[in-house]
């Protein structure tokens, strides 16, 4: 009888754990390596609600404090891949005891990050392997951080289309800004853009927004409070990922107005269900929209609003719904995924 093959040992370090891209992303990659049938285990620098997410799919979450207290612990995983640039500062200590790759999801952000959350550049060039999720995001690392490798392995989201096409109900056509309500998100140009359509597209649009409300950045959101109107509808942030998405699915439009988003999983999410997408120049998920229809320069606000009238066409909301939902398919599927991570777990390059 053959010797039983060693289950391979992968250690996930997040650095929080709040209901936000970063943490969802790395649940994404646990999930991926627990049905890979990898042992997966899942640290954090700081505790969180998403928390409960992982332990929804069995994958506990330890947080941890000194990490020095914890090098017994390194040595026992086959590789140790760190979530974001604010895990940076333990490249070196991990790299000196396991391979260790560096998932970096920032991109034009990065210098602001370095200034004002005293990252070092010097940890993240250390990083003998690192990956980031977007063409866009590999210009911004390149030009600010010059790193030793990097390669490229776009985002995914899990499919939960039901079939249905983007098709306007009630006469209404329903918009989407999702994310962290902050000004990097661009909320305030996306507000003022809806607000400054035509009086009678007024009569037949909605505004949705979601997304939880920092306290460091309670000027923002309290000042954009102030300017709704009755068409404008405030969710807060949706913990439920089931109820998130069955909000989503009554959506016509997803507006990603960000002044920098590596890549989107929000944009994703909208593709994956069949929407029509409105992205700035500055997101990083452009490739869904292969024609440009919805792409607009970053900071116009007339030219958002020009692009949100466009999306008023019931014709043209399913033919995008369509076109992105194709893309989706083509892009940023589970199954593209693993392929390109096993790629890069198992030591081959990745075009």
């Amino acid at each position: 009888m053959s010797k039983k093959k060693k289950k391979e040992k992968i250690l996930l370090v997040s650095h929080e754990m709040s209901y936000t891209g970063a943490p969802r992303s790395l649940l994404n990659i646990a999930k991926v390596l627990r049905n890979s049938e990898i042992e997966v285990t899942v640290w954090s620098l700081k505790g969180g609600d998403f928390q409960k997410e992982f332990e929804k799919e069995k994958i506990p979450v330890q947080i941890i404090g000194n990490i020095e207290d914890y090098v017994c612990e390194i040595t026992k995983y086959d590789l140790a891949i760190l979530n974001t640039i604010f895990t940076a500062k333990l490249v070196k200590y991990f790299q000196e005891r396991v391979r260790t790759i560096l998932y970096i999801r920032e991109a034009e952000n990065i210098s602001l990050l370095v200034r004002d959350c005293k990252i070092s550049k010097e940890d993240i060039r250390s990083a003998k392997e690192a990956l980031c999720v977007s063409e866009y995001a590999e210009k911004y690392i390149i030009a600010h951080c010059n790193p030793r490798s990097l390669t490229v392995i776009r985002n995914y989201v899990k499919d939960e289309y039901d079939g249905s096409l983007n098709i306007v109900r009630n006469g209404r056509i329903h918009y989407l800004l999702s994310g962290t309500y902050e000004w990097r998100k661009g909320y305030d140009r996306a507000i003022a853009a809806f607000l400054s359509m035509p009086e009678k597209l007024k009569k037949i649009t909605y505004l949705h927004i979601v997304g939880r409300k920092p306290e460091w950045a309670r000027r923002y959101w309290e000042t954009l409070e102030k300017s709704y109107d009755d068409r404008i509808i405030d969710h807060g942030e949706i913990a439920d990922e089931e109820k998130r998405i069955a909000l989503y699915r009554k959506m016509n439009v997803f507006v990603i107005a960000s002044l920098d988003e590596s890549c989107s999983l929000v944009a994703l999410e909208g593709a994956m269900l069949g929407k029509a997408l409105i992205m700035s120049e500055n997101v990083g998920a452009q490739y869904l929209d292969v024609k440009k229809k919805g792409i607009y320069p970053t900071d116009d606000v007339a030219m958002l609003c020009r692009k949100m009238c466009e999306l008023t066409s019931r014709r043209e909301l399913l033919i995008r719904g369509i076109e992105m939902r194709r893309m989706y398919k083509k892009t940023s599927t589970e199954k593209i995924y693993v392929e390109k991570l096993w790629k890069i777990i198992n030591g081959g390059a990745v075009k």
